[in-house]
């Protein structure tokens, strides 16, 4: 019979603000590939929103090509603006 290891063998960093949500600036990613998740955003934004934090939402792009290139542009603008950000759950 197939048995999993007890502790997985890898595992994924976990991170910590270390203090309180008021006044940080989250990043929430989402792009149109999966749609469902805007409405997982809409509740991280209310729930950020209600710890007073400030949530900032970024819509990716297309990933080649020149709208590729101002994908990439974006993003890094975007990373400029926030402290921290959401950008999917573990897919």
């Amino acid at each position: 019979m197939p048995t999993p290891p007890a502790a997985a063998e890898g595992t994924s960093a976990t991170f910590s603000l270390g203090g309180q949500l008021a006044g940080v600036k989250v990043g929430l990613r989402l792009d149109s590939a999966w749609r469902s998740y805007f409405t997982v955003l809409d509740v991280w934004e209310r729930r950020l929103r209600e710890e007073h934090a400030e949530p900032i939402r970024w819509m990716a792009g297309n990933r080649t090509g020149a709208s590729g290139e101002q994908t990439r542009s974006d993003l890094d603008d975007w990373a400029r603006l926030v402290d921290c950000g959401v950008i999917g759950l573990g897919n």
